[in-house]
């Protein structure tokens, strides 16, 4: 290995799986054991473990269900997907609950939604307490240490995404849920292991969820999660759905690489694709750029077009993929401006006086330097006295104060409406990525509407969250090759039904504050958390990335990067060499994760974590020692997939220009020691096997 002057100093890895577990998705004994289970709970013949609930005229569904009419069937949609539908009836009320369940063949997991349809001729009883997962597990061992693993949401905190465990004793519950109907201000993946196995949970509901783990004193471990809220009627001829859910149960000894069988579920069926090809963060700049000599906020409010061209100017050649036009170009401007949406697109929506031509110059000057085009919209905020406000307002939710209003995705005449708009959008400026962004809280809207008719509630927040998905789902059917960026405040919507529809390329508000004030080790810090906490369950998303130096860039590259400062003159040189670099080391993202240290706010510790590409036996290492570590050396206790009796070619960057290669027996690099001088540095080993 290549030596730097450093002190050894030991740091002990808890979070490390076996080497068998980094192929564990390709392991036939993963895929049987959740194929089992699926088709035992949803083929119907065990009724009594159906693994779903809901209260329904009072009682809970396990009291009658078996009760019910039960139709199941099977479906192979493809050579990679079973269909399981399992459907129940009520000969009485004429109630029909539908779950279907897909069954992955290629790797471990099963992802199943229900349905509620009134198939009677009256409304039904009350429907309550929606609980799209209801399962139960038996814990092999009753006496097993039971820890539920968990993240935070992204709040916009200094910690978001950062991991964090709990312990789960018998007798014990706990339970958690969204917060002001914003999905990820409270993280909705989380695992739960038992130090032979475990479970993980991922919840699509773009709304006010609620989840709960408990374990009870003779060893039954139960997962719930549905919609928080909902006690509601169903009319003739009327459906609705639940939250989605996909649930992965894994045997192991150690839960850090059970979390790839969830990345590769997520590879092979969960990320969007554009002609096949998996959609993946691109090297972009958030325009106006936020980080910019004098006053940010001076520049960012008066933004105007030919600032924008000659942003694209000043960035060309470097490396860039995507120009973003960011909020501030609409009439009435950020944020009173939003509600200033309709048709023709000229005359509503961009400023007159900033943007006199739109933004089709700026479009054409992007891709005329080779770039693709990203375009920010907020379509569900409306304020008073816009456009949509004056000529419209039958379609928002007001509050009953000041401030503005919701507009109502689930009146199909709004939802209809806006997406007409923005697809002119799209179809006039030649928008490659819609930007969707969504500053506003809906809960209390939804809870207005909810008092309106108190044996509906919850038929507004369900109404919303099926029109968000026809949205998106409309836009991506009408423009095949756009691809939308979730953003909403910056990481507050990102859920397995948004991670199918889309990628986030700003997964927190919460690095605007140190950015601001250039500091650029603190925006590195949170970008190295939010990296090696996601990234259990997203193989990759992004935020706001400041400094051209290696130790910052890499903290804020994760497959591609949005690069939020305009460049020094004397850091272009630098930012282009870091830019290649990243396109360069793109492939082991495709690789399995495996963080190498303890994940930790701290200035004073080390960041490490690993990519495996277990079929091409390489990978690398990226390491961070940050600014106040004394601590020379990070000693690895167990780099994972390699084999200590080959030999390995391995390659050290410390700098951007990496070392020449160097020959290593696999038993040393299975214990790797990584000697970084500078503080903060960084250092990215790159090793493939002989």
């Amino acid at each position: 290995m290549v030596k730097r002057s450093a002190r050894i100093c030991a740091i002990t890895i808890s979070l490390i799986l076996a080497v068998g577990m980094a192929c564990a998705a390709r392991d036939n004994s993963q895929l049987a054991r959740n194929r089992a289970w699926a088709e035992r709970v949803f083929s119907g013949r065990d009724v009594g473990n159906i693994p779903f609930s809901f209260i329904y005229d009072g009682r809970h569904s396990s009291a009658f269900i078996g009760n019910w009419k039960r139709v199941a069937s099977e479906k192979r949609i493809d050579e990679t997907r079973l269909l399981w539908t399992l459907i129940l009836t009520d000969p009485a009320t004429g109630l029909e609950v539908t779950a279907e369940a897909t069954i992955y063949a290629d790797t471990p997991g099963v992802d199943w939604t229900i349905f509620f349809a009134n198939r009677g001729k009256a409304d039904t009883p009350v429907i309550e307490d929606i609980r799209s997962v209801e399962a139960a597990d038996s814990l092999p061992d009753p006496k097993a240490s039971v820890v539920v693993h968990r993240l935070n949401g992204g709040q916009a905190r200094a910690d978001d995404w950062l991991p964090f465990d709990e312990d789960l004793a018998a007798g014990r519950k706990i339970e958690f849920a969204a917060t002001n109907g914003r999905s990820s201000n409270v993280c909705p993946f989380f695992s739960v292991s038992w130090g032979t196995g475990g479970v993980i949970t991922a919840i699509g509901w773009s709304g006010q969820w609620a989840a709960g783990v408990e374990r009870s004193p003779d060893g039954i471990l139960k997962i719930r999660a549905g919609i928080e809220t909902a006690h509601l009627r169903l009319r003739p001829g009327e459906t609705i759905r639940g939250p989605r859910i996909l649930q992965i149960r894994w045997a192991g000894t150690n839960p850090a690489g059970s979390y790839n069988l969830f990345r590769h579920a997520m590879f092979a069926h969960i990320i969007p694709r554009i002609d096949g090809q998996l959609v993946t963060p691109p090297v972009t700049t958030p325009s106006p750029w936020a980080v910019h000599e004098g006053d940010p906020w001076k520049y960012i409010y008066g933004f105007k077009e030919s600032d924008a061209l000659d942003e694209i100017k000043y960035i060309a050649g470097l490396g860039y993929e995507f120009y973003w036009t960011d909020a501030y170009f609409t009439r009435g401007n950020f944020p009173d401006g939003m509600g200033n949406y309709g048709l023709p697109i000229m005359s509503i929506v961009p400023d007159p006086q900033r943007f006199p031509r739109g933004l089709g110059p700026i479009s054409d000057a992007s891709h005329q330097a080779g770039m693709k085009y990203v375009v920010w919209f907020e379509p569900e905020r409306v304020a008073a006295g816009t456009h949509i406000a004056k000529e419209h307002p039958g379609y928002v939710i007001w509050p009953d104060g000041k401030g503005s209003g919701l507009l109502n995705l689930g009146m199909p005449e709004a939802r209809a409406y806006i997406t007409k708009v923005i697809s002119a959008a799209i179809d006039e400026w030649k928008i490659d990525c819609l930007r969707i962004d969504y500053n506003i809280d809906p809960l209390p809207f939804w809870r207005k509407l909810d008092k309106e008719n108190p044996d509906r509630a919850g038929i507004a927040e369900i109404r919303y969250v099926e029109g968000l998905y026809q949205m998106w789902d409309d836009f991506r059917k009408a423009h095949p090759r756009l691809f939308i960026d979730n953003c909403a405040s910056g990481g507050r919507r990102i859920d397995l039904e948004t991670c199918s529809r889309s990628i986030s390329l700003w997964r927190t508000d919460g690095v605007i504050e140190p950015y601001l004030k250039f500091d650029y080790n603190q925006t590195a810090i949170q970008n190295q958390v939010m990296t090696a906490g996601l990234n259990r369950y997203l193989p990759w998303s992004t935020s706001g990335s400041i400094g051209a130096k290696p130790y910052y860039f890499r903290s804020g590259f994760n497959y591609g990067v949005p690069i939020a400062e305009r460049p020094l003159e004397n850091e272009l040189e630098m930012l282009k060499q870091g830019i290649a670099e990243g396109k360069r080391l793109r492939k082991y993202w495709f690789g399995d994760f495996y963080p190498l240290s303890r994940i930790t706010m701290s200035p004073g510790d080390w960041c490490a974590w690993q990519y495996h590409r277990p079929k091409d036996q390489d990978g690398m290492i990226v390491a961070f020692r940050r600014q106040e570590s004394t601590d020379r050396e990070f000693s690895c206790d167990e780099v994972q997939g390699i084999d200590p009796a080959a030999d390995y070619s391995v390659t050290y960057s410390f700098s951007y220009e990496p070392t020449a290669p160097v020959v290593m027996k696999g038993s040393v690099l299975k214990s790797l020691k990584i000697e970084i001088d500078e503080r903060p540095g960084s250092a990215v080993i790159e090793y493939r096997r002989k």
